[in-house]
């Protein structure tokens, strides 16, 4: 500790019991992480794992930290997150008082063993290496855009600090990139250390393994032990334990193991942990526990830049332009999956035709299936977004359609309108037409919506989650 700073070390401590003494689980997820590195001029400088811990810190927790940090000494201090500081065991353990250190040497003492990789003596057979991962999907050639930033950001961190974000949990639709950040993980753990136990499974793998061994009537301990231990879990598209009731409680017991034990465990889904039907509280809240990030649908500019990475990565002699890529990343937005099997169709197509120029048109013929599939996918209806809004804010359509004009129906109302010029490819016309209205109003709601959810959390997640249920629906 004798390169922190004595002054910044005794406000810490003062703050950190009060951070702690409030809220003891947003304590030792984040707070227990901030390393005291200086003050100067009232300012606390707290050092941080990396940039996206920093802006989550500042964005949900601020008012938790300054109002620690009042009266310290007769001084209101503020502070100043310092990215690229990871907190060792030690300066946790001295940023509390007394007896909270000799509590966690009790803690410590029947954890160390477990938290360790393990050791080199183990037997082969338990370190399997991650399986069903493509070696191509690795941080490296993620495509890294505004809409899964952040969901990129915590992925790393979880990979290169194991433990930190527990548990990890990235949802999104279909094609966006959470298996390949998942397998990401896989990839740079095992390269950093080979030593570490990492299982990657999609739900239903660990379903067709579990109902097996419950019809052969065998033994659950091997499938236990595959799970249990190890140093780093991977589940893909864990909605698939919904309304499956004996997993979900083999499941809920064996994330109670790896949590304890302070394993990583990295979870993803299409959809966040609350909007799971039929899926036990328990694991709800547990799944919400650690830290939830979105993996959102890329934007043009990322889809892209995926487009060129492929051809940099795979063509040699086939000449695809850049007016063809961008004709791809305009049409198809639905999936990357999608968009990256159509981009393959017109490679081989070129490829065929000893590489004469591929035009437009004729790329148009080749992916005239999968465009009219992503037509169709565009294609929601104004009635079904007015009752989808309607029901998720617990108002009847006739509310939406009608002239009260009081805030809990004139908020989803201008919702709807602006989530209708958003998903569908309808006029402000039609759709005030739709409503009752004129487009004067509906060009209100464009413009007022964004600004509601710069300056209302709870209206910016209702959007984004209406956004979803409708482009599933």
């Amino acid at each position: 500790m004798n390169a922190i700073d004595t002054e910044a070390l005794h406000i810490w401590e003062i703050a950190a019991a009060r951070l702690k003494a409030k809220n003891g689980y947003l304590y030792r997820q984040w707070f227990q992480k901030m390393l005291p590195l200086a003050v100067t001029e009232g300012v606390l400088q707290l050092g941080v794992p990396d940039d996206f811990f920093a802006g989550w810190v500042d964005d949900n927790y601020d008012d938790l930290v300054l109002e620690a940090l009042a009266d310290i000494n007769g001084t209101r201090y503020t502070y100043k997150l310092v990215p690229g500081h990871i907190a060792p065991a030690s300066a946790e353990v001295e940023s509390v008082p007394a007896m909270e250190q000799a509590e966690k040497k009790v803690v410590s003492s029947g954890m160390s063993q477990q938290s360790q990789p393990r050791p080199a003596e183990k037997p082969l057979a338990r370190r399997p290496t991650p399986q069903n991962c493509l070696a191509c999907h690795t941080f490296e050639n993620f495509v890294v855009g505004a809409e899964n930033r952040h969901a990129y950001a915590a992925a790393r961190t979880a990979a290169e600090t194991p433990g930190l974000y527990n548990p990890l949990y990235l949802y999104g639709g279909s094609g966006v990139g959470k298996t390949h950040l998942l397998q990401a993980v896989a990839e740079s753990v095992k390269r950093r250390n080979p030593e570490m136990v990492v299982r990657y499974a999609t739900c239903d793998e660990l379903l067709n393994d579990f109902y097996n061994l419950l019809q052969q009537k065998q033994s659950l301990s091997s499938f236990r032990s595959s799970v249990r231990d190890v140093d780093v879990l991977l589940v893909d598209d864990v909605h698939s334990l919904a309304k499956k009731t004996q997993m979900q409680e083999e499941f809920f017991n064996m994330f109670n193991t790896l949590y304890n034990q302070r394993r990583q465990i990295i979870l993803t889904s299409d959809r966040q942990p609350c909007e799971i039907s039929d899926l036990d509280k328990r694991l709800v809240t547990r799944f919400e526990s650690g830290m939830t990030a979105e993996v959102g649908v890329p934007e043009f500019e990322s889809r892209l830049a995926i487009l060129r990475m492929m051809r940099s990565d795979t063509l040699t002699k086939v000449p695809l332009d850049d007016e063809l890529l961008e004709f791809l990343a305009s049409n198809i937005s639905s999936s990357i999956r999608r968009l990256k099997g159509a981009f393959i169709r017109l490679a081989t197509y070129a490829a065929m035709t000893e590489g004469q120029r591929l035009t437009i048109e004729q790329a148009e013929e080749l992916l005239h299936s999968q465009l009219a599939q992503e037509c169709a996918a565009r294609d929601i209806s104004l009635e079904s977004i007015q009752r989808t809004v309607a029901s998720h804010f617990g108002i009847t359509l006739t509310d939406i359609l009608g002239e009260k004009r009081t805030r809990t129906v004139a908020e989803p109302r201008m919702i709807a309108m602006y989530l209708c010029r958003e998903l569908t490819s309808n006029s402000s016309t039609e759709i005030g037409a739709a409503f009752g209205r004129n487009h004067a109003t509906v060009l209100h709601a464009e413009r007022k919506v964004p600004q509601l959810c710069s300056e209302n959390e709870s209206i910016r997640r209702s959007i984004n989650q209406l956004k979803h249920q409708l482009q599933r629906n």
